[in-house]
């Protein structure tokens, strides 16, 4: 192994932060959005990219749907949770999200830690119950502090053309 390759974390470590990213997602699908941004670093950056095709002849491009800070991302939620601020999300839809296939590395400074995941989140509102699903990978920076673990960073890349719904009101 070359000194740019990343490096696998031991096992205990690989649980720590297997443990955290379940504990993360089970906080969204309990709509726990102050238990879930108890978990940020001040320093968060949340994007989500998601992809468009014009033409048959042309790759697909990336794009941000959305790319926030803290503030943002308080914003966000204060948005989804207030029923008056948001249509999207009132009657709140039902989702359950899903990780797997993480792969935990150590990063450049000895605290962080990346890790990369896959995501499959289903979503059902009330004005459509057959729902829809988000599938996406994520890549994240995890701080480890001598008590907890905290999201640095998150990059959310869905696997879409299209969004469901046309719009993403969902937390990934």
């Amino acid at each position: 192994m070359n000194a740019s390759e990343p490096r696998l974390v031991d096992d205990a470590t690989y649980l720590a932060i297997q443990r955290f990213l379940f504990r993360e997602t089970a906080l969204l699908d309990r709509r726990d959005y102050g238990g879930w941004l108890a978990l940020m670093t001040e320093d968060i950056r949340y994007r989500v990219n998601a992809l468009v095709a014009r033409d048959a002849g042309a790759p697909a491009v990336e794009y941000a749907i959305i790319d926030e800070d803290l503030v943002g991302l308080k914003s966000r939620i204060d948005q989804l949770s207030n029923p008056r601020l948001t249509r999207a999300e009132n009657p709140p839809s039902m989702t359950r999200r899903v990780v797997s296939n993480i792969e935990a590395y150590h990063g450049t400074v000895a605290s962080e830690f990346s890790a990369t995941s896959y995501l499959l989140a289903y979503r059902s509102r009330p004005s459509a119950p057959e729902g829809g699903f988000y599938v996406a990978e994520r890549q994240d920076l995890l701080r480890k502090s001598a008590s907890d673990w905290r999201l640095a960073r998150r990059s959310v890349r869905l696997d879409h053309i299209m969004l469901v719904d046309g719009a993403l009101s969902t937390l990934l």
